[in-house]
């Protein structure tokens, strides 16, 4: 279950959340840039973490069962007119009335994305969407005995879509944290084949993350605020 959560990363992340990822077609109205709306184009390496809890909410057993991911980190790659890669991901241990859990990506890396500069009046400011096929994470978890579950995109979920927002605009998920970042709202991945069958078809993942890249190319400190424009 805690699967969908930490996406959303990872999302995302993209993750998230600013998540994550990327990798097809450019959108050639949209830049990422270093700290604000006229900063440097930005393309390297970058980093999502999540603020707070990463949820994900599914019915098991006629049961609503709550999961929650503290610790999530995508790491990968992003070109300065949105697209990148996600090739990277670590999700600590995450919990729930039915017990602990443990979630793994595989297949990594996933490739197919594109953030784009898309604001909404009193909302976001662009998106994230992560469309990879290859997309498909591991979480063994506690369901009347020990249950593998693979989920990712199937029969009705095609691609994730993450709200992104800058560090300066008063309507981000935490506006008390001065980064870009991204928000997961009732994302959704399908159960994909060899899941156990008390695995849940589908569950809802939510949660927030910030999106750094790194002031020196190539130094794994990721103290560089991003920024994103059309």
């Amino acid at each position: 279950m805690r699967t969908l959560t930490r996406i959303g990363v990872s999302a995302v992340a993209a993750g998230a959340a600013l998540t994550l990822t990327a990798g097809s077609a450019t959108a050639a109205t949209t830049t990422v840039r270093r700290d604000t709306a006229t900063g440097a184009a930005y393309s390297g390496n970058w980093r999502i973490t999540n603020i707070g809890n990463l949820t994900f909410t599914a019915t098991v057993l006629g049961i609503n069962i709550t999961a929650s991911c503290p610790q999530v980190t995508l790491t990968g790659t992003v070109q300065s007119a949105g697209t990148g890669t996600l090739n990277q991901a670590t999700v600590g241990a995450c919990s729930s009335s039915a017990g602990s859990a443990q979630v793994a990506f595989e297949g990594l890396p996933y490739t197919q994305g594109q953030v784009t500069y898309a604001p909404v009046a009193g909302g976001r400011d662009g998106t994230l969407s992560i469309s990879d096929p290859g997309l498909r994470i591991k979480v063994v978890m506690n369901i009347l005995g020990t249950q593998t579950c693979y989920y990712g995109f199937g029969s009705t979920v095609g691609s994730l879509t993450f709200n992104v927002y800058n560090r300066d605009n008063p309507n981000r998920p935490v506006p008390s944290v001065d980064d870009a970042q991204g928000s997961l709202n009732n994302a959704r991945l399908d159960r994909l084949t060899g899941s156990s069958s008390l695995c849940p078809t589908t569950g809802t993942g939510n949660g927030n993350a910030t999106a750094r890249g790194e002031t020196t190319a190539g130094s794994g400190v990721f103290d560089q605020k991003l920024y994103i424009t059309g």
